[in-house]
């Protein structure tokens, strides 16, 4: 089943039809994932989508079956009948239900361009729309609200998310010379176990020596995890197609004067917006309010404050600071908290040889209130 409402596809064909873009298309391959598929059909992987500006939709899959089971929509295309080419069975529908003979055609930004030429060899007279992130833009408009059916799935993986806190939790508490790999295949067995489809991501794990990195890389090693200093767990879960995101972060043993600066500055940072978010607050004011704590204490924010959730642990709408370079300020426009909106809040401080601290907990916006979806606190160990 789609996540997209009938009132939100609406929105989509009419910014289709102002644009005069006659057909749009949704690619998920191997070479360019997006979950806009899974969203505007409920199709989840490898297929072809073709949206055209009154609505019809078309799906080209490479597993009919599931296709069957998942997708909603107007058409599914067996690609055997049409000599196992997505392009043969695109230019099949194009000429059946588009009723001009040079449709303008709209793709995303990531799409391949083999894709392109693709289109320009199958559907010779079509065009090819030029401004592919107006169309990114007005889906992740979209997306950026959560319909009921996705608040109570994010509400789902989130209960599950806290579940597995208390493991990690109980893991840390007992650790002797467990290795970050250890808690990183720890949580995800044990997530698996709780029901989740998978992890949303791979879990960053980093003892006191590697936290002061923003995503580390590797994203575990065979260090031990409770090194005397700053570690965190930064994980996910999926479950039902959605995902949570999460930072736990640990003290263990007696730290610093600095580390302890670090938490304090962070929690600091994260109390204060966690206390601004409302319906109606401009998104850059709250970033901006953290950026200012933590600068203000000798912390750069080299990253944005947070984001949304939701099929992607990295949905709309991101949380940054207005920009003042002019030419991002051409195409920015304000964004502001709104009902149904579900958002990671992530302020943290970090310094190379001191390690990092980093609290992320998950919001939503709900029947006008803002509901704390996740329990993630600091912990300190002896």
């Amino acid at each position: 089943m789609r996540s997209i409402t009938t009132e939100k596809l609406d929105h989509l064909l009419a910014e289709l039809e102002t644009k005069g873009i006659d057909l749009l298309l949704v690619n998920d391959s191997e070479m360019a994932r997006t979950t806009h598929l899974q969203y505007l059909s409920g199709h989840p992987t490898d297929a072809l989508l073709a949206i055209t500006q009154s609505g019809e939709t078309c799906l080209m899959p490479a597993d009919v079956p599931l296709a069957e089971e998942h997708a909603e929509v107007d058409h599914i295309l067996d690609l055997i009948n049409f000599q196992y080419s997505a392009m043969n069975a695109l230019a099949d529908f194009v000429k059946k239900s588009v009723k001009t003979s040079s449709p303008v055609i709209g793709v995303l930004s990531n799409a391949p361009f083999q894709l392109v030429l693709n289109l320009q060899q199958y559907i010779p007279n079509c065009k090819i729309y030029q401004k592919p992130r107006e169309i990114g833009f007005e889906l992740a408009q979209l997306r950026a609200t959560k319909t009921p059916l996705e608040l109570d799935r994010l509400t789902d993986v989130a209960h599950l998310s806290n579940n597995l806190l208390k493991d990690i939790r109980r893991f840390a508490q007992n650790a002797s010379d467990e290795t970050e790999n250890d808690l990183a295949f720890y949580v995800m067995k044990r997530m698996r176990e709780l029901g989740a489809d998978e992890n949303a991501f791979p879990s960053l794990v980093a003892n006191t020596d590697r936290s002061y990195q923003l995503h580390c890389h590797p994203y575990a090693t065979n260090a031990p995890f409770n090194k005397p200093g700053l570690s965190i767990i930064d994980f996910g879960a999926k479950l039902n197609g959605y995902c949570s995101d999460i930072t736990q972060p640990f003290a263990f043993g007696t730290i610093s004067t600095e580390q302890q600066k670090m938490i304090d500055v962070s929690l600091k940072a994260y109390d204060a917006v966690m206390n601004m978010i409302d319906i109606d607050v401009p998104i850059h004011t709250i970033a901006e309010t953290a950026r200012d704590i933590l600068e203000g204490a000798g912390y750069p924010m080299n990253y944005g404050l947070g984001h949304g959730l939701g099929l992607e642990e990295h949905d709309a709408p991101f949380l940054f600071p207005k920009p003042t370079d002019p030419k991002r300020l051409e195409s920015w426009k304000e964004q502001r908290i709104q009902e149904g909106m579900v958002l990671a809040i992530e302020p943290g401080a970090y310094v190379k040889g001191e390690g990092g601290f980093r609290l992320e907990n998950d919001i939503m916006i709900r029947n006008g209130k803002v509901e704390m979806l996740t329990e993630a606190r600091i912990e300190y160990i002896s």
